[in-house]
């Protein structure tokens, strides 16, 4: 049974980045934009991949990813009613993780597989609300080369949906499928192929 690990780590630091200021002079109505160095900007991540074979014959395979990143973000806000700007920080910690398992014999593929994502973000200004959100997606797709005539028949059914967004227009279901057959002709010189898609 083949297996194999990949582990990675990352760090960047931005020093004197730039970030604009505002001031606004409510007897002239004008807005004033001042470029400024700002300090304090990072990012860092952390990231695990992992695959292996299930079978002895290496028919089937599972495949996970899952990685962690952590944003520590400054720059210049300004609430409503205010007349200038102040720094702000929004620090953003991100999960995730992608798994599938996978047949592939001769010429018939099936995959299942899912991916899901949770963002918490959180800010010092008095107005910022703080978001937990989730995206996930999660699906079926299927490959088969039809002996003698070598069609090639493909489809795939996805459901993508988002969670704990502050707009009930952001939190959806959307449902998609594909599906598509394709010919090669001339001695596979030349493919012919048809593609239906949501």
């Amino acid at each position: 049974h083949q297996r194999m690990y990949h582990i990675s780590s990352s760090i960047q630091y931005l020093h004197r980045a730039i970030g604009q200021a505002v001031i606004y002079a409510p007897t002239t109505g004008v807005y004033t934009y001042r470029p400024e160095n700002v300090s304090g900007n990072y990012n860092t991540n952390v990231k695990l991949d992992f695959s292996q074979n299930l079978d002895e014959k290496r028919y089937w395979e599972l495949k996970t990813n899952a990685d962690a990143n952590y944003n520590h973000s400054v720059d210049h806000t300004m609430l409503a009613d205010e007349t200038m700007s102040h720094l702000n920080q929004v620090n953003t910690l991100t999960l995730h993780n992608g798994t599938s398992v996978q047949y592939d014999h001769n010429k018939l593929n099936l995959r299942a597989s899912y991916d899901i994502s949770w963002r918490h973000s959180e800010g010092k200004m008095l107005d910022f609300d703080v978001l937990n959100a989730f995206d996930y997606q999660y699906g079926l797709s299927g490959r088969y080369t039809i002996p003698g005539i070598n069609m090639t028949v493909s489809a795939d059914a996805n459901m993508y949906s988002r969670r704990g967004y502050g707009s009930s227009d952001l939190n959806t279901d959307d449902f998609v499928l594909n599906a598509s057959l394709s010919q090669p002709l001339l001695k596979g010189k030349l493919i012919a192929r048809i593609e239906a898609f949501d």
